[in-house]
């Protein structure tokens, strides 16, 4: 699956579920509004029906009181007009809403109304003005029917809102318990989902980064990701890149270990003719050719160095170079090789100077550990100025012990400062002093102190100098260099 296809299929799956709870809490509220519109339009229209007829039936029954007393007829206009009015809000109950019960009440309020004003209507009709108590009882019973009925429809109406309005907080507590569950559960699914498309995304590229950097080590084993996507490609893309540059790397390493293999037969026989030149076996030199010959000696000895530089480089890349390690003490391969850059320094009026603390001995390899700290000395020797300073310093550290160049040169800048164990890489201010350097020594010097199991890491500020500390262990697991990066 594409990484398109995952991230759609993510994206939908969070759009559904917020389509799924956008329509639940449509839905409650929909039932809510419904159950809110009914106690509104019925329960609530009731009750205030009832109390306007109970307030009606007052007025009715004061102006029946005050014709029964006086017997005037605008009093008993009155009373059928205000009975009527009783009438019409009786009729005005929405009873499509009311129940069996309240419907029994109605009919009963009906009756008894009927016969209310029936008995008053007798009263008149009469012209007995003495008291009937038949007709007085018939009258009171039918207005405690009435006031007896009203307030049953107004209690029942009240319950019936009270239960509503319960339903409706019960309903509207439960819709949002729901809700909030719902868009809960919306927001870890998206959570998730980023969570999942991103994994699948970053995890190859973790992948991706790491087998770049075993790469960038000389560590050419295929990168493995755990992708069927576009990551799946460009693994296969990156792998491709890295068989090319192993196999460029391999011949190159071939060629080299054949150069300078080649290169050691020549130089020993010009050597070794140099040799015979200088014993004046072939008859007497004077003092300029003797001068000249010391020059061949020099560039012989700069050519076996390269040689020899290139053939371990070679052997590193490899896999080829052995260490023979065992326990030492550093000052003692290291004490020879200073005291002879003090003599290369006094050319230049380079003081040098050794401080050897006390340390533990190291399981090393004497002689590579020799080379390490030649290249070192020899490159501060070689960018200090005149009537410079360099300090050799020896002492134990967490690791094990460690070697310490420092010195007062052209420095390096911050730049560049990661890339001077890069084979073949020399700072762009080493122009400006004539070194004759290729920029292998210090390459070697990493590869060797890594080979130990060690570090070597550089300080260093542009016309003030640099240091550089190399950090051993007591005693390594493993003693095998490694690459060095191209």
């Amino acid at each position: 699956m594409t990484i398109y296809r995952k991230m759609m299929l993510g994206f939908g799956a969070v759009i559904v579920i917020m389509i799924i709870t956008s329509t639940f809490i449509l839905f409650e509220l929909n039932t809510v509004s419904n159950a809110a519109k009914i106690t509104l339009t019925s329960d609530v229209q009731v009750v205030d029906l009832a109390k306007q007829l109970d307030a009606i039936l007052q007025d009715e029954n004061g102006y029946a009181q005050k014709y029964l007393i006086s017997r005037d007829e605008t009093y008993f206009s009155i009373f059928i007009a205000t009975s009527r009015r009783f009438d019409q809000y009786l009729s005005s109950l929405p009873k499509a809403q009311l129940d069996e019960i309240e419907r029994s009440l109605i009919r009963n309020m009906r009756q008894a109304h009927e016969s209310f004003v029936a008995s008053m209507q007798s009263e008149r009709d009469s012209q007995d003005f003495k008291y009937n108590p038949v007709r007085d009882n018939l009258r009171s019973d039918s207005l405690k029917t009435l006031y007896r009925s009203l307030d049953h429809l107004i209690s029942t109406n009240q319950v019936s809102i009270g239960n509503a309005m319960s339903r409706i907080e019960t309903s509207t507590n439960r819709s949002a318990k729901i809700a909030l569950l719902l868009i809960a559960g919306s927001l870890l699914t998206a959570i998730l989902a980023a969570l999942i498309i991103a994994r699948t995304i970053t995890s190859p590229i973790d992948d991706l980064i790491r087998g770049t950097e075993q790469i960038a080590r000389g560590n050419f084993e295929k990168v493995k990701v755990s992708s069927n996507d576009e990551m799946a490609l460009l693994a296969d893309a990156v792998n491709n890149m890295s068989v090319k540059i192993k196999n460029i790397n391999k011949h190159r390493t071939q060629m080299m270990q054949q150069i300078s293999h080649e290169l050691q037969t020549p130089l020993q026989v010009m050597l070794s003719t140099h040799d015979m030149l200088k014993n004046q076996s072939s008859g007497p030199l004077n003092a300029e050719q003797l001068r000249m010959l010391d020059t061949i000696r020099g560039g012989i000895k700069k050519l076996a160095g390269f040689s020899k530089q290139y053939l371990d480089l070679a052997k590193i890349d490899s896999g080829m170079m052995k260490y023979y390690m065992e326990w030492t003490d550093l000052l003692q391969p290291i004490e020879p090789i200073v005291e002879d850059a003090k003599l290369i320094a006094a050319h230049k009026n380079i003081t040098v100077e050794l401080v050897a603390l006390p340390s533990p001995k190291v399981m090393v390899d004497a002689k590579k550990i020799s080379i390490v700290v030649s290249n070192l000395l020899g490159n501060a020797i070689k960018y200090t100025r005149n009537d410079g300073k360099v300090r050799v310093k020896l002492g134990p550290c967490t690791m094990g012990a460690f070697i310490e160049i420092q010195d007062s040169g052209i420095g390096i800048t911050p730049e560049e400062l990661p890339k001077v164990f890069t084979k073949f890489y020399r700072a762009s201010n080493t122009g400006r002093i004539k070194s004759g350097g290729i920029g292998v020594g210090l390459a070697l010097v990493k590869a060797f102190t890594e080979g130990h199991g060690g570090k070597v890491y550089a300080e260093s500020t542009v016309n003030g100098g640099s240091t550089f500390t190399v950090e051993l262990p007591v005693s390594p697991e493993e003693f095998q260099g490694p690459a060095i990066p191209a």
